[in-house]
């Protein structure tokens, strides 16, 4: 009697077990067939502020006097009227050519001031800003050669890899954009190799430490600081491993890992070595990513605009006009945004109004540029 009772107990056990464990298999069936593939991730890091720093204003401008007002390139100037604070200068000779530029960009951005160079070759103006209010604008002369090509526009859709039926809706846009694939997503190798076998080109989106690690987490197996080389290494052919065929790389987050030259030259190298081409998303004001990879003569590039820091398909609308509007002041634009619903509707919104324009738009790679 006692032993028929425990393999009654038994059964009743192993059917209950049984049943639970369907109920599971059934919830799990039931939530991937009715949810939406793709849920946008709101932890998307945006440029940040610099810190304050001690370095005044006259130091800043020193800069740009030795290099451009007075250097051994000057041809000389002459004063225009201004507007208050703000300096305007009638520059003789032609725009200045780019790498000094940007070299001098890279110097002003190193003092950690609360300055900017803003370059307009198309309009041959070269502005410094302080604390985001104009303060000289030098005018220069344009060639030609520069206003005579049409402006490009590279769209980066960052954060992709969860979903295929995003790549689909992308693909279906009729307009150039380059994914950048992160690299632990579901379906990252998956896209990687149906973008490869279309001819389309495609990125990694490099996971990296932000500023306020580990309170904000750049996801699983990320660049943190501290890592040790052959772990950074390790990492990044694990991503290309991921992501196989990707043609470069920009940075996921980042804000305190882009801040650190010898953890970036790391990163650098090595896609260097896989000839690949690096993109700074500039999350932080004082990145020195894309200072440190035309330093190394890697092919590179940087943010210029996000379109999407806010979800709201009027205001992404406005930002892509603007985009156009930068890339005809600038003749190239690097812009990024993500694979939000209200992003890609306000792309098919804006779409017969990107085709009439006098812009090319171009795969990441070709706004990537050795120095």
């Amino acid at each position: 009697m006692l032993q028929s009772q425990k393999v009654r107990v038994a059964l009743a056990t192993v059917f209950l077990l049984s049943f639970v464990g369907l109920c599971l298999v059934l919830l799990v069936a039931l939530r991937t067939a009715f949810l939406p593939e793709y849920v946008p991730v709101r932890q998307v890091e945006v440029e940040r502020p610099q810190v304050q720093s001690i370095v005044g204003y006259s130091q800043v401008y020193q800069l740009v006097d030795d290099e451009l007002l007075n250097g051994p390139e000057s041809q000389g100037w002459q004063k225009l009227p201004g507007e208050g604070r703000m300096q305007r200068l009638k520059m003789f000779g032609d725009f200045p050519k780019q790498a000094r530029l940007l070299d001098l960009a890279a110097r002003i951005n190193e003092t950690g001031a609360p300055a900017h160079l803003d370059l307009l070759p198309r309009k041959g103006y070269v502005r410094l800003y302080w604390n985001k209010q104009l303060r000289l604008e030098l005018r220069y002369r344009v060639p030609l050669a520069v206003t005579s090509s049409r402006p490009r526009v590279a769209i980066i859709m960052d954060d992709m890899g969860r979903s295929l039926k995003t790549f689909e809706q992308l693909l279906a846009l009729d307009l150039m954009v380059t994914p950048a694939i992160l690299p632990e997503s579901r379906k990252a190798t998956e896209a990687a190799l149906m973008l490869q076998n279309i001819g389309r080109e495609y990125m990694i989106h490099l996971p990296m430490q932000p500023s306020n690690y580990p309170r904000v987490s750049p996801g699983p197996n990320a660049l943190l600081l501290g890592q040790s080389e052959m772990e950074t290494r390790r990492l990044l052919r694990r991503y290309m491993e991921k992501v196989p065929g990707a043609a470069g790389g920009n940075n996921h987050m980042g804000s305190g890992y882009t801040q650190n030259r010898h953890a970036m030259r790391v990163v650098l190298d090595e896609l260097q070595q896989g000839g690949q081409f690096f993109i700074d998303s500039k999350t932080i004001g004082s990145s020195v990513a894309y200072d440190e990879a035309r330093r190394m003569h890697v092919p590179t590039a940087t943010r210029q605009i996000f379109l999407d820091n806010s979800e709201d398909v009027s205001y992404i609308r406005q930002q892509i006009r603007r985009m156009v509007k930068m890339s005809d002041d600038r003749g190239e634009v690097v812009a990024i945004c993500h694979p939000y619903p209200e992003t890609l509707l306000a792309f098919q919104q804006e779409l017969p109004w990107l085709k009439q324009q006098q812009i090319d738009f171009v795969p990441a790679s070709m706004l990537a540029k050795v120095y």
